[in-house]
């Protein structure tokens, strides 16, 4: 008579750790692109503020919003 044995084994994969790293540095990617878009708007608005004061800064943006 023969036994038959039953043996459990796991193995673990990693396989995420790919998807990981691209996301990773996707988000790094956005981060930096967005950073630079607001340093651009804050030094847009900065050499507008010191072209045209305040005052005209305002009044523009309220044409612009009126027509």
């Amino acid at each position: 008579m023969t036994a038959n044995i039953k043996t459990r084994s796991t193995t673990k994969v990693n396989s995420a750790s790919g998807i990981d790293t691209l996301s990773r540095v996707s988000l790094i990617s956005m981060g930096v692109a967005s950073a630079l878009i607001g340093l651009w708007a804050v030094a847009s608005m900065v050499g507008a503020v010191m072209t045209n004061g305040i005052g005209g800064v305002v009044s523009g943006f309220v044409s612009a919003l009126v027509g």
